[in-house]
């Protein structure tokens, strides 16, 4: 006994040690367990992905082609609203032409009647300033004409960048959704992996019979009810077999003690009390294994 729980520190340190180095450098201890079933959560989680991708794609398509349906409306108003500018400068500018032909006729018709003259030259000059108005209202409607359609150009582009935009960023969420399921499938069956992949060592340890159970799950693992399970049988293994050996304790001392009392009378094989007693301490080692 003194034996075996002098060698049970030396042996822990390095237990805790490896299953640190394993955790730290790989978390795939049944790779066919693990990736299978990771990949079918990515599987899933990927049609899921493409699924969801298509219905936000068609979603925004829908308003993007709204918007540069808005655009293309307010582009062609504005277009019509330059031709209108353009056909009320060209009026302006025949109105003008008309305005000097008249002036021309009325200086030439009344210039023995001046004060007739100046009447209708007063007129003349009225129509001009009306018509230099109308022309400045013309060019400040047009001026702001031009910047509309230019705001609606940068509008327009702006809504193809954001459809492109929108196209990557859906790529890249989904993507990440994708990755991120199956880092954390390959987490999540890890918690289950582990316990196996250690229940499996203990299993075998106790097939070379060492009824003894050092080492404990981790907190998060699953299983813990199985592992729990383990060690009660293992405790009743233990149970039986120190009992068995009480027996066996209590049978050599009657043998020893009986060989004693009658002084040689009494025949005892020595090599089968030399097996018994190598089959006790066979029995022992396994406790203190």
């Amino acid at each position: 006994m003194s034996d075996a729980s002098s060698t049970a520190p030396q042996t822990s340190a390095p237990e805790v040690r490896a299953r640190y180095q394993r955790s730290a450098r790989n978390y795939l201890l049944d790779q066919n367990f693990q990736l299978k079933y990771t990949g079918f959560l990515v599987g899933i989680s990927l049609a899921l992905s493409v699924a969801l991708g298509i219905l936000l794609w068609n979603a925004s398509s829908k308003i993007i082609e709204q918007s540069r349906s808005a655009v293309q409306q307010g582009q062609e108003t504005v277009r019509q609203g330059q031709e209108t500018v353009k056909r009320g400068q060209e009026v302006l500018v025949q109105s003008r032409r008309v305005s000097e032909v008249v002036a021309m006729n009325i200086a030439k018709e009344y210039k023995d009647d001046p004060e007739l003259a100046k009447t209708f030259g007063e007129a003349a000059q009225r129509d001009e300033s009306k018509l230099k108005d109308e022309q400045a209202r013309l060019e400040r409607d047009a001026a702001t004409l031009q910047q509309r359609a230019e705001a609606l150009e940068r509008q327009a582009a702006e809504v193809a960048d954001n459809q492109q935009m929108l196209l990557r960023l859906i790529v890249a969420l989904l993507s990440l959704l994708v990755l991120g399921v199956g880092v954390a499938g390959i987490v999540f069956t890890h918690k289950i992996a582990g316990p196996i992949f250690k229940m499996k060592r203990l299993l075998r340890q106790v097939g070379e019979g060492k009824l003894i159970v050092r080492e404990k799950l981790r907190k998060g693992d699953e299983l813990q009810h199985f592992f729990e399970a383990f060690e009660k049988m293992v405790e009743d293994l233990r149970a039986r077999q120190q009992g068995k050996i009480a027996k066996m304790d209590a049978i050599l001392e009657k043998l020893e003690a009986g060989a004693r009392a009658e002084k040689g009378t009494m025949e005892i094989d020595p090599e089968g009390l030399s097996q018994l007693k190598r089959l006790r301490s066979e029995m022992q080692e396994q406790l203190d294994a």
